[in-house]
């Protein structure tokens, strides 16, 4: 323990990186508080924030293999929060086909009462030993297995064990749902799904959809993926809530352009105000609307939505009370620049809570709370998105929970630092962040800021895969 404290302290003191061949021991450090990820711990099940497509799984297996296939078919399960025909929210699974829950189940302990030729008919959805879950808007902690009178594992969601019908034939059907008075699409909690909100709400003119934009025929020139300002009225002629991930954080709301959706700490849900006005407004631009806007649902309750009247009078969408927004330093579908900004800027959860940071808590505020954000301090040079990194220390471990069974190595700032064997780490002890970690060379590709020590990097999908660091420039 003294020799790698000694070790962090002297990383900080010269800001060059270090190699140790220390044994398989292991240090205690400030566990992450990520929920996606990592391996489940009855079943050796990995989890893995995003699709299965974003992740590189192979062609013809899990969701896509032929259900005659049991071993490519249990290779992986794709869990995809969404909708299907006037139901919102659901789970699908990789290939859009709706998942089910059975009444005569039970949720605890979490039990299958489908069996033999009940089984045929509503297949149930089962993964092998080592194999992945694929999580995109469906959280983590929501997640589990039993295992069925054959010995497979099926999974469960909020308990309950899940299903495919049969009766199904094409991505988005809904033929099984209310059959026998016990067989319902899934919701991403476990509940029941049901017909979602629809129509013209007569208070704000606002109309509600269910579906995506592009399912509903809405114009793609129009809305979410119009190009000009978002004041025009263009660009006001749809809205789509979808409920998914983005760069490891999960679940988050993003909009019909793939954009993450945002929250502000210093608004007020109740009742909604937003204080986020004049440059504020124009750093994070409003999800405005006006009368005869259409909403899209794509799993995002629509009962939890709502319009808030801003204070120059344009009207902004809501979520469970508090106003959203995008970043306008994201430029790219699936960017999170805007995560932790000031400690006060956070992706909004389908529920309109906020997604913090994967390293744990969110990184402090470097400025008093006021109604526009303000650059960050000087003394460190933010990555894109303006989060404020730390010039300290980090020592990257070959093993999970700080072991060191092929040795660990030492990084420090200033800038942007190269891991010198991405392959080896599994586990990072962080002094002085936070830090940017990212999956390509030079501090390129997917990234995530982390705040604290991670004993186990699968839980927040950088296994192996800490490309390059990016401390404060100074």
């Amino acid at each position: 323990m003294r020799t790698r404290v000694a070790m962090l302290a002297a990383l900080v003191a010269t800001g060059v990186a270090a190699l140790t061949a220390c044994g398989g021991g292991s240090t205690a450090g400030t566990p992450s508080a990520a929920p996606a990820g990592g391996a489940d711990a009855a079943s050796s099940v990995n989890f893995l924030t995003g699709t299965a497509q974003q992740n590189g799984a192979p062609q013809n297996t899990g969701d896509f293999a032929d259900p005659s296939d049991t071993e490519a078919a249990e290779q992986w399960v794709e869990l995809d929060a969404g909708s299907a025909g006037d139901l919102n929210p659901v789970v699908l699974n990789g290939k859009g086909f709706l998942l089910y829950r059975f009444d005569k189940d039970s949720p605890k302990p979490p039990t299958s009462n489908c069996n033999d030729d009940c089984a045929k008919k509503w297949p149930p959805v089962t993964v092998k030993p080592g194999g992945k879950v694929f999580l995109n808007g469906v959280d983590r902690n929501d997640v589990g297995f039993l295992k069925r009178q054959d010995g497979s594992l099926q999974v469960t969601i909020g308990n309950w064990a899940v299903y495919r019908f049969s009766g199904d034939a094409q991505p988005g059907d809904t033929k099984g749902q209310g059959v026998q008075g016990t067989w319902f699409g899934v919701t991403p909690e476990g509940g029941k799904a049901e017909a979602s909100k629809e129509g013209t709400d007569p208070t704000t003119g606002v109309q509600y959809k269910t579906g995506t934009a592009k399912e509903n025929g809405a114009d793609l020139t129009q809305g979410d993926d119009y190009k000009g300002p978002r004041t025009d009225d263009a660009a006001m002629k749809w809205i789509q809530l979808t409920r998914g991930s983005a760069g490891g954080l999960n679940p988050i709301v993003h909009d019909g352009a793939g954009m993450t959706i945002y929250r502000f700490d210093n608004d007020k849900p109740k009742p909604p105000t937003s204080n986020c006005n004049g440059d504020c407004a124009v750093k994070w631009p409003p999800l405005l609307v006006k009368p005869g806007t259409r909403i899209f649902v794509n799993g995002v309750p629509a009962a939890k939505i709502g319009v808030v009247t801003r204070a120059d009078g344009s009207r902004q969408v809501t979520l469970n009370g508090w106003p959203l927004y995008r970043f306008s330093g994201d430029k790219n579908p699936g960017d999170i620049n805007g995560e932790g900004v000031g400690g006060t800027w956070f992706a909004v959860s389908p529920n309109g809570g906020k997604v913090l940071p994967k390293g744990g808590a969110p990184a402090p505020s470097s400025t008093p709370p006021a109604s526009s954000t303000t650059n960050p301090p000087s003394s460190t040079t933010p990555p894109p998105g303006g989060v404020t990194l730390g010039n300290g220390s980090a020592i990257l471990d070959s093993g999970i929970n700080f072991a060191e069974p092929k040795g660990s190595f030492g990084v420090a700032g200033p800038g942007c630092v190269a891991n010198p064997q991405p392959s080896l780490v599994s586990s990072i002890q962080l002094s002085g962040g936070p830090v940017k970690l990212w999956k390509g060379p030079n501090c390129t590709g997917q990234s995530m800021v982390i705040t604290a020590s991670v004993p186990d990097l699968s839980k927040i999908g950088f296994d192996k895969q800490v490309v390059s660091i990016r401390f404060g420039d100074k």
